[in-house]
This record gives structure tokens, C-alpha cells and sequence, in this order.
């Protein structure tokens, strides 16, 4: 006798629709899972043993084997052990297959047959396919399951033991109606606010540039001169995620286990920080079967490295892929996993070790040798794709005492007004915003009068500026143009100065264009 049930498995952020195929036949009594599985699917014979036998379900006699479909790829987890419990409560006779046509299981079993919440929920859904009408789940993961597959006529069932699961699937009793959920993620973002950071007008511009536009931004900086204050304000700034934009980061979120009833979704944008000590694999994702790393997490959003020229060379340059490709790809046994990291970089770093090199008040201590080996970190590659390079200097008295200062709803609304205009720009080209522009894009949209042709043409000479460096100031020119409202579309000589003085790092623009 066969019975099979439907449930998913993960290859990276993508879900998979897994047959589970169990079948018993005479012979000595054993247990035998085929189908790629890892430990904890081998291990689910036990589990779901026990939890049958001690919710009094019969359990098959003999020989009973379970294959889970398609062979070829391989699968991990302890959400296997639901649906292959209802497969062997079908051979018993508890079910019959009637009840299973058409339905999807997820769910790890205790001994005592209650179902246990379980990583990956929300991207396991997108595997499953346009038959499956009705998922069950572990009532903790109702919502996330809920969210991902709103608007694809199928019924979520939150689940708590395998007695109410059997009592659902015949008809003994109603399934619980948790009711709609709710997306929100209360924060503390109102606890701080830009107005709080006195002085500092360029970078407060800077980082309004770099968020409205997506660009890559490296503040450098003595000690206490704000750094890290301006960055963790920035998410203040950020604006809505989309409905699409939420799933896409949640999905990660979901492999890691971040996700739960109270938090089934991530809605605002992520701002992920950093240390000099997170390894390689911290940052990109890894390991024998692959999770997703910090670049992941920070999806539609903001990663920030703190003390940037702290890490290891090695590190530093492992973005660059990632930065340029807005996705990581990892090959594990011939497998290929892949995970989105469309975020906007952001770093600050002491222009040297000691911190104090150009400090007007402080002399640096540091040697020529230790001044080169700091700043070889920062290698010409990666320089390319960091868009933004500011300074920041010691705020002097005059500034501190000034009460002004340009809040944080003030900032948010220029980015909001951007990051529109340019929804409207690139509306059927796939792109979302200046950044992410394509050479051919930036020559459409980068419109340059002939005096500004003739200034970009001595920068680029002048500077000796790489082809990549030099689209990348047009894109960052076309953002700083966008702040400044609607119909400001031709770009001018301003916007590109702007854009060139945000992209200096220490004395690398020396020579003035005026010459």
C-alpha cells in the first residue's frame, strides 16, 4: 500500500514542492528514508514513531519506507516529520488518501505528538504548487505562511498536535481562526532623530544623496566626530518597503528563524550593523548547507560597517561581488544556492590607526608604513564601487551650540520626493532607483548640456578616472539633481561638482578644474 502527501524544501531562498511518497510492505519492522536527506530528516523515524504511538494511533507493521520526491535534490529540516506522519496514519487507516489530495504539511513532531515551530516557512511556500488548496502548519508559523500566500487561493491551517490535525483533516472539528494578521513592526526609531546630530550639513546632505539614490557611502573621520551617531539614524530616513520588497526580505529572515508570531513579517527596511570581528562568512552566508549572511539580511536595506578599515583586506574585498551583482551565489556538492543582497553600504573609519591623521587639534602618531598598510585596505576596486567618500570634520563650538539642525522627518520627506521621482523614471525598466542604472541607462538619463559635457570631459582627464568611476558620478549626479524637486531633469554644472566633492577620499582630487 502507498500513500503520499505533499509538503516544500529549500534550496537557498527558493521553495520546492516535495512529494512524500511512504509505503509499507512485510518484513522485518524498520524504517528507511530515501531522497537526499539530511540527519534531522533521518532522524524523523523515531519522532514520528513516538508521537503516533503516544497520541494511540496504530502504527504499520513490517517494513515501511518513505521516499521523498524528486530524489535529485537535497533536503534538510524537521518539517518533514508532519507530513510524513500523515502518510502512515493513511496506511493504517486513521486517514484515507481522500483527505490528504490536495494538501501540503509542514511541522516537526515532539514524542508527545505536538507540532513544533519550524525554520523556513515563508520561502517553502513559494514552492508549493496551483493544486494545493489547503497548508498546514505549526499554529506559531500560521502567519508568516499566511502572508506568503495571500492572494493564491489557499486556506492556512495553524496547527498545534497531530490529534488536531487528524481531527481537522476528517471533518471532527473546525480549524482555529487566528484572524487577519497584522504587519507591523513597532521599533524605537522614535526614540532618535537627526536633530539630535548638530552641525554636520554635507554628511546629513550626503546620506540623503546616498539613501535617496542607493549609493554607497564611506564617512572618514577622527574619533568623536559623529560617525556612528549619523548612521544609526539613517534609519529614520528610510522609506516604506513594498509589499514585494517585504516578502523578498522576510524570506531570508525566515531561514534563519528570525520570524515569529508576533514579527511574521519584516516591514521596515533592515539596517544591519556590523563588527570588525563578524568572519567572511558572517557577512556573505555559508557553511555546509548554506544560511544566509548579513549582506542577505540587510536585503532593501542599509548595512553599516563600523570602523570599515578595521576588517581584514580579505573581507573588504569580498564585497565587491555582491555590491555589483546585488546577489550572492554559493555552490555546495555541485548544488547552486543563491541569495539576494540588493543594500546600500554604508562604513565609517578613522583616516588612520591611531585616528587623528589631519586632525586640526590632534597630532597623528602614525608612521608612512602604517599609513599605507591602513589605507590599502580601501584598494582601488572596491573604491570603484563605494559611490560616496566624505570627510568629517570636528564640529567647532559655534555649530554645537546652534540649535538648528535639519531633522530627521525633514530628510525622509527629500527622500521620499527622490526615490519617486525616480519610481516614475524607471517604471517598466526593473530598476528601482539611480544607482542600479545600466551604462545605456545613465547615457538616457544623464542628460549633459555642452559645458557640462566639457567639465565631466576635464574630470575625467584630470582625475583619471576610471569608466566606472566616471558613470558612477553621472548616476550620483542625476540623484543629487532629483533632490532638488521635479523638473529639475537636465542635469547641471552644480550637481556635478556636488558629485564629484562627494566622491573625494582624502586627497585623492587634488587639482582643480578650473586650471
Amino acid at each position: 500500500m502507498l500513500a503520499i502527501t505533499k509538503t516544500a524544501a529549500l534550496r537557498g531562498i527558493e521553495g520546492i514542492n516535495v512529494s512524500v511518497e511512504v509505503d509499507s510492505s512485510r518484513g522485518l519492522p524498520s524504517f528507511h528514508i530515501v531522497g537526499l536527506g539530511d540527519q534531522a530528516v533521518k532522524e524523523a523515524g523515531e519522532r514520528v514513531r513516538m508521537a503516533i504511538l503516544n497520541e494511540e494511533y496504530d502504527y504499520p507493521k513490517g517494513r515501511v519506507t518513505v521516499n521523498l520526491y524528486p530524489a535529485w535534490i537535497r533536503k534538510k529540516g524537521s518539517h518533514f516529520d508532519l507530513p510524513i506522519a500523515m502518510g502512515l496514519l493513511c496506511l493504517v487507516g486513521v486517514i484515507g488518501m481522500k483527505h490528504l489530495i490536495r494538501c501540503a504539511f509542514f511541522g516537526e513532531l515532539s514524542l508527545e505528538g505536538k507540532i513544533i515551530p519550524v525554520k523556513g516557512v515563508l520561502p517553502m511556500m513559494s514552492g508549493l504548487t496551483e493544486e494545493t488548496e489547503r497548508v498546514y502548519v505549526p499554529k506559531e508559523n500560521y502567519r508568516e505562511a499566511y502572508l506568503a500566500l495571500r492572494g493564491r487561493n489557499k486556506t492556512v491551517i495553524g496547527v498545534s498536535s497531530l490529534k488536531e490535525t487528524v481531527e481537522i483533516l476528517k471533518g471532527l472539528r473546525d480549524p482555529d481562526d487566528p484572524g487577519m494578521p497584522e504587519v507591523s513592526e513597532p521599533g524605537d526609531l522614535d526614540k532618535i532623530d537627526f536633530k539630535d546630530v548638530k552641525g554636520h550639513w554635507q554628511a546629513k546632505e550626503a546620506i540623503v544623496t546616498a539613501i535617496a539614490g542607493g549609493h554607497g557611502l564611506l564617512m572618514m573621520g577622527s574619533p568623536g566626530t559623529g560617525k556612528t551617531m549619523l548612521a544609526q539614524r539613517i534609519p529614520t530616513i528610510l522609506p516604506e518597503m513594498s509589499p514585494e520588497e517585504q516578502m523578498e526580505t522576510s524570506m531570508a529572515y525566515s531561514l534563519t528563524g528570525a520570524l515569529s508570531k508576533d514579527m511574521p513579517i519584516i516591514s521596515q527596511r533592515p539596517f544591519r550593523k556590523l563588527s570588525p570581528r563578524i568572519s567572511q562568512v558572517g557577512i556573505l552566508g555559508g557553511g555546509s548547507e548554506p544560511m544566509p549572511g548579513e549582506a542577505t539580511l540587510a536585503h532593501n536595506g542599509v548595512l553599516f560597517m563600523d570602523e570599515f578599515l578595521e576588517y581584514s583586506r580579505s573581507t573588504i574585498e569580498s564585497l565587491r561581488k555582491p555590491m555589483e551583482d546585488k546577489k550572492i551565489i554559493i555552490i555546495r556538492r555541485g548544488e547552486l544556492y543563491q541569495f539576494p543582497s540588493d543594500f546600500i553600504l554604508v562604513g565609517a573609519a578613522n583616516p588612520c590607526k591611531c585616528g587623528y591623521y589631519g586632525d586640526p587639534t590632534k597630532m597623528c602618531k602614525c608612521s608612512k608604513l602604517e599609513l599605507d598598510r591602513y589605507r590599502s585596505k580601501l584598494s582601488g576596486p572596491i573604491t570603484d564601487r563605494i559611490d560616496m567618500l566624505i570627510e568629517l570634520p570636528r564640529i567647532d563650538y559655534e555649530n554645537l551650540q546652534d540649535g538648528f539642525s535639519y531633522s530627521s522627518s525633514e530628510m525622509k520627506e527629500k527622500v521620499e520626493m527622490a526615490m519617486e521621482i525616480q519610481n516614475i523614471r524607471f517604471r517598466d525598466l526593473g530598476i528601482k532607483n539611480n544607482s542600479q542604472m545600466t551604462e545605456a541607462m545613465t547615457e538616457e538619463f544623464c542628460y549633459l548640456g555642452r559645458e557640462e559635457r566639457e567639465l565631466m570631459e576635464k574630470a575625467y582627464v584630470k582625475y583619471d578616472l576610471s569608466p566606472r568611476r566616471y558613470y558612477k558620478v553621472l548616476k550620483l549626479a542625476r540623484t543629487i539633481q532629483d533632490l532638488k524637486g521635479y523638473g529639475e531633469e537636465d542635469i547641471d554644472n552644480v550637481s556635478i561638482y556636488s558629485a564629484l566633492g562627494y566622491t573625494r577620499y582624502l586627497n585623492l582630487y587634488d587639482k582643480d578644474l578650473s586650471e
